[in-house]
Formats: C-alpha cells, structure tokens, sequence
C-alpha cells in the first residue's frame, strides 16, 4: 500500500468523512483532468490527503508551502516517492489553470486562466484589493471556515501551549490579542483550564462579545492599561492578523519578564523587537509545533471546500471576488453536524456574530 493510500486508513471515514467522499467521487469521473494547478498551503502530514485528492481527480498538479511554516520532513518525502512535483513558492511564477492559494503567495507571481481558490482571511482580502482579470473563490468568506479557524486553530494553539510550557497552566492568566475567529476559538478551549481570561481589543462589538461570555476586556488602544496587563500575565497569545502589532504598539519590556508568548497568526504579530527565542515555537504559528497542527475533523471540510469550489471556477464565474457558493457552505456544515453529532446552534453560540 502506498503512503497515499495509507492517509485514508491514517484518517478514516470516521475523522475524515468529507475527504472519503471526495475520493470516491473523483477517481472515477476525473474532473480536474488536464488542469495544471500551483498548490499552496501549509504542507503537513494531513495535507497529503488533500493532495491526493486532487490527483485522482486527474490535475497536473505543482505542490508548495505556505512560507511561514516549515513543511513536513514526511510529506515532502511521500511527494519526492510518488514523484509529485514541489517547489517553494518563491520559485513558482508563470501561467496556471487555477492557483489554489492561502495568504495570496501566489498572486504576485503567478497568473490563472480559470481562476484562484483562497484559503485565508488576509490571501482574500489581498486578492479582492488586486481586481484580478479571473475570478477569485474565497473558502474565508464561508461559514464552515469557522470550523477550522475557531475549533480547529483554538484546539491547536491550546494544545501546543499547554504541551510547550512544561508546567500546569490551570488557573493561569492569559491574555489574548484579537477576539476574531482564531481568538474566540482560543478563549473557548483555555476557558476548559482557567477562567482569567483578558481580551485585548479594539473592536467595540467583539469587546461586548467577550465581556457577555464572562471573560475580562481591555481596549487595546490604552497602552499603559494593557502593558500593566501583560506584566501580570502567565500566557500572552497573539490573534490578531496585524504584523508587528505588539512591537508597533507597546513597551517591549512588559512582555519579556516572564510569561509564555505565543503567536497563533500566519504573520509575526509579536515583531521585530522580540527575538526568535522569546516567543514560543520561534514565531512560527504555535499551533505548527506539533505534529498535526490541526486535528483532521476540523480540517477535513476545509480540505473538501477548497477542492469543491474548483467546480465553481469550471462552471465559469465572472472575473472578480467571490465567496464559495451558498449551498455547498451550508450543505458542509449540516453534514459535519450531524457526522459529529454538535447542532450549529452550538456552533454558532462559539462563533458568535
């Protein structure tokens, strides 16, 4: 058995439904056949299901890296055995039928004939700020995504802390930068361990947010409020998708005298006046430390919605922005529901507005 074929045994129906079916659909009817596609998120164990995916799907396929992680010594050698073509993104220009991107790395240096598929909040909002001449699909401007980037990235980022801090960090105080997705799903998971939770914010509506799910608020416009904070803080974490914004915004020295910092964000939020070794995971997405950064069951449909709304591109959309058709959103997270018996009514209660 291939190592290919071993990932759907890895991750079975049970955790991967979404990417079980796609399989199955695929292999037969080959829709992606021909097409020639520049591939470019986060390469990790998981993601080699992903891959396959598209592959019995009959794409022409050049596989990379989101730069801001490392890829997966495993994963780059199951792609140098199956002979699947990689390179970091960096190296990859010219023409493609279709880039599949995340954080928009491709859309300097690349161009598409069908159109583009983004992963991310801040690839979708640098491909809508382009006005591309080909349509762009934005799996960020879903409700499903929320499963990844508030369930999945939450779970992970809590379970890198509490496994890197080498000691118990019940009753600990945390802090957290952003109460957007990735925060809201940070809070969720650290409120199972600690209920001194401080949200640094500056957002109003998310700052009410917060205060009504019984966590502590600063403004984090008020630097000398929220450097005294962070003095006392045991855990510092970063959600806000800001480059530099701790470095940009505050006193250096109330971060560096003894809590944990951890960037959760795809940018290094903490910035250019804190060192690699201050911050856990060097910077890197703290999530990335562990070996499956993202448990498959919050990834699994993502990895299936960023490989189905290539049927939106081969069923011709206008050039332009748009977010992944209605009906498959909606029909993915009934089905992760009810594959995983949660309502979306809890969902939603954990999302929030």
């Amino acid at each position: 058995m291939s190592a290919l074929e071993a990932i759907y045994q890895e991750f079975g129906a049970d955790v991967a439904p979404f990417m079980h079916r796609l399989r199955d659909e695929v292999q037969d009817t080959k829709p992606y056949k021909g097409l020639r596609i520049a591939h470019d998120i986060p390469l990790t164990r998981t993601t080699l299901i992903k891959v396959d995916s598209l592959l019995k799907g009959g794409a022409d396929l050049l596989v990379s890296n989101f730069s801001f992680c490392t890829p997966d010594a495993y994963a780059l050698k199951v792609l140098e055995e199956n002979k699947i073509p990689y390179k970091p993104v960096h190296e990859i220009s010219g023409e493609f039928d279709v880039l599949m991107d995340c954080g928009a790395e491709l859309l300097e240096n690349c161009t598409a004939k069908l159109g583009a598929v983004e992963l991310t909040r801040t690839g979708a909002v640098a491909y809508q700020n382009a006005h591309t001449p080909y349509p762009v699909i934005s799996v960020d401007d879903t409700r499903l995504k929320q499963l990844e980037t508030c369930l999945g990235t939450g779970e992970g980022v809590h379970r890198a802390i509490v496994n890197l801090a080498g000691r118990d960090l019940t009753d600990a105080k945390v802090m957290i930068f952003g109460f957007g997705k990735v925060g809201r799903g940070i809070a969720h998971y650290f409120k199972t361990i600690t209920d001194d939770i401080t949200i640094a914010e500056m957002d109003e509506k998310r700052l009410k947010v917060a205060t009504d799910r019984d966590l502590k608020v600063v403004s984090a416009d008020q630097a000398d409020e929220v450097e005294t904070l962070a003095r006392s803080a045991d855990v510092i974490i970063t959600a806000t998708g800001l480059k530099d914004i701790i470095s940009r915004s505050y006193d250096t020295s109330a971060f560096l005298n003894g809590p944990l910092l951890a960037n959760a964000g795809a940018e290094d939020e903490f910035g250019y006046d804190f060192k690699d070794s201050d911050i856990l995971g060097a910077k890197v997405p703290v999530n990335f430390t562990e070996n499956e950064p993202t448990l498959m069951k919050f990834l699994d449909p993502i990895f299936y919605a960023h490989t189905v709304a290539l049927n939106d591109l081969l069923e011709g959309r206008a050039p332009g922005f748009h977010a992944l058709n209605r009906v498959t959103d909606n029909a993915v997270m009934a089905d992760w529901c009810r594959f995983h018996n949660r309502t979306e009514e809890e969902l939603e209660a954990i999302f929030g507005p």
